[in-house]
């Protein structure tokens, strides 16, 4: 009933046997203690050879399972017909075991073929193939990789249902054990070694009292790669049905360049240092429920160069800058929930389609996996730093913004910021030239600051803070119209005439020159005053650049703007 090629096993038993034959069937009865030893056995499935025999060239099938021994203490048995087969176990004890996991080119688990299934075949038919098992189990070991063992020639009639078995099984020791795992789905293919392993699961029970699963205990600590502390706690039950458990795994420093076949593949870019600190909790409810925690912490990651021909290229390195702090730890945090019972949900895709979104988010919307990984909402507009048309001065809120960009950067300091301010002449035309003549009062303001012509006194006199006020205005437009080399309405005697004040403001802004040269000398002045602001928040300036200014043609959705771009070092 198992695709298994039994190599080694000495049994040993000791205890009371009782059994009967009556009319109804037999009866059976044991209590007393098992021993398995020195067991060992290969997988019949998948003809996936390990390596060749040297002293006899002939391929050989992998290793799957092999203990030193196996100590079944307290074992009850009881087998009568009509009733339900109990099976009882006081403590179990399983020292120096090994298990072999496979997952194969398909994308599929040796362990999932450990079970042989029954077609839909007559007693007949089934009884006829155990014939052949032997011969057929003798080649299986030596079949190619390609070959695929035809299960329906040694499958097993399931046995008659009856009442359902109930089992109960005492607190299970697991001393000094191994796993090894290979993946041949990935190319080249990767292993990874799981060792000293030691743990204790508590007692559990196939009956379920008052409806709820009798959960055990679990805890297993051990080793990945030789250097990784590894250590599963939780509670879970194997015989529950449905299955319901309440896992947490944490593994602690996995060095990651042997996982650069999975980068590479995925990435397009080979790990070149980094270790990696997991902590995943699931936990399943007995309707199908699933809820899942994990927690991934990457330390000092680093990818190298982009590999030629891989299959894909992601912006990691755009990614890691975004997301490690200024310590080098990327701490991501990756929820999910499903439904085991949905047979489209599957973790392991789900997981990666959350880290691949979250690599990609750095090429569409670097500011909001900026702002998401220290703590902030949304993003998206502190890329764009907003300007009031026709200035290049920054306002409350734009430097409001600044401020979470500069932080942000202190704390990531392999980011680098590019600016490029932008303006727009037939979008900020009229407001330019209002801006312009605002400059040209306070001017005049400041000449009459310094001359003592001003009508009001200050507080401070500083050439740099002078204000206007309602007050002013009207005598400072007349001094610059006065000023202003421009024509000007002249009497009959030639002189130049009194206007209404809102005559001189039109003639002043229509002599202000707005120009395309002018515009993107405001774009630049607007890409400074963001990179002086930033500096002025600590921001070294070997980090900021200035880039190219822009004059886009404006539609309904441009502001006057400088944006901001990020890249790594």
């Amino acid at each position: 009933m198992l695709n298994l090629e039994l190599l080694r096993a000495d049994a040993s038993y000791k205890g009371r046997v009782q059994f009967a034959q009556a009319t109804s069937g037999p009866a059976l009865q044991l209590a007393g203690d098992v021993v398995v030893e020195d067991f060992r056995a290969l997988s019949r499935v998948g003809g996936a050879v390990e390596a060749s025999n040297p002293a006899t060239g002939s391929l050989e099938a992998p290793e799957l399972l092999s203990w030193n021994a196996l100590s079944l203490r307290g074992l009850q048995v009881a087998l009568t017909p009509g009733t339900a087969t109990t099976v009882q176990v006081s403590e179990t004890v399983v020292t120096d075991f090994f298990a072999r996991v496979i997952l194969n080119e398909e994308g599929r688990l040796n362990l999932a073929d450990l079970v042989r299934t029954a077609p839909a075949a007559s007693t007949t038919a089934s009884v006829a193939s155990l014939a052949t098992t032997d011969s057929i189990a003798a080649s299986a070991v030596n079949t190619r990789a390609s070959d695929t063992f035809d299960l329906k020639t040694t499958a097993v009639t399931a046995p008659t249902t009856g009442p359902a078995a109930i089992i109960n099984i005492g607190p299970i020791s697991l001393l000094n054990g191994r796993v090894f795992f290979s993946d041949r789905f990935i190319k080249p293919n990767y292993s990874a070694n799981l060792s000293a392993l030691n743990g204790k699961l508590s007692a559990f029970s196939s009956v379920a009292p008052q409806g709820s699963p009798q959960l055990a205990d679990l805890e297993l600590l051990g080793r990945a790669e030789g250097t990784a502390a590894l250590s599963i706690r939780g509670q879970l039950n194997p015989l529950a049905q449905p299955l319901a458990l309440n896992i947490t795994a944490n593994m602690t420093d996995l060095e990651l360049p042997p996982l650069s076949t999975y980068s590479i593949k995925f990435a397009g870019h080979g790990i070149e240092r980094g270790k990696l600190t997991m902590s995943v909790t699931y936990i399943v409810q007995p309707n199908g429920q699933l809820e899942a925690r994990n927690r991934l912490v990457l330390n000092q990651l680093r990818f190298g160069d982009k590999v030629d021909g891989a299959p894909a290229s992601l912006p990691v390195k755009l990614a890691v800058a975004l997301l490690a702090d200024r310590n080098g730890v990327i701490d991501l945090d990756l929820p999910l929930s499903g439904s085991l019972n949905d047979p489209q949900f599957r973790m392991g895709p789900i997981i990666w389609k959350i880290i691949v979104n979250l690599v990609t988010k750095a090429i569409t919307a670097p500011f909001s996996l900026l702002a998401s990984a220290f703590g902030g909402g949304g993003g998206d507009e502190l890329s764009n730093v907003a300007f009031v048309p026709g200035t290049d001065g920054l306002t409350p809120q734009a430097k409001q913004g600044l401020d979470k960009v500069a932080k942000a950067l202190n704390d990531r300091p392999a980011l680098k910021l590019t600016v490029v301010g932008e303006a727009s002449l037939p979008a900020e035309r009229e407001a330019f030239r209002r801006e312009r003549l605002s400059q040209l009062l306070l001017a005049e303001q400041r000449r009459n600051v310094v001359t003592g012509a001003a009508t009001t006194s200050p507080s401070n006199t500083s050439t740099t803070t002078v204000t206007i006020s309602p007050d002013d205005y009207p005598a400072l437009l007349k001094a610059v119209y006065r000023r202003a080399d421009i024509t000007k309405p002249r009497n009959a005697l030639g002189l130049t005439k009194d206007i209404p004040q809102g005559e001189m403001q039109a003639l002043l802004l229509a002599s202000i020159p707005a120009t395309d040269d002018l515009m993107r000398e405001l774009a630049v002045q607007r890409g400074l005053a963001v990179k002086a602001y930033l500096i002025s928040q600590q921001l070294p300036a070997e980090r900021l650049f200035l880039g190219a200014s822009k004059l886009p043609e404006p539609d309904a959705k441009w502001t006057p703007r400088a944006e901001l771009k990020l890249d790594a070092q």
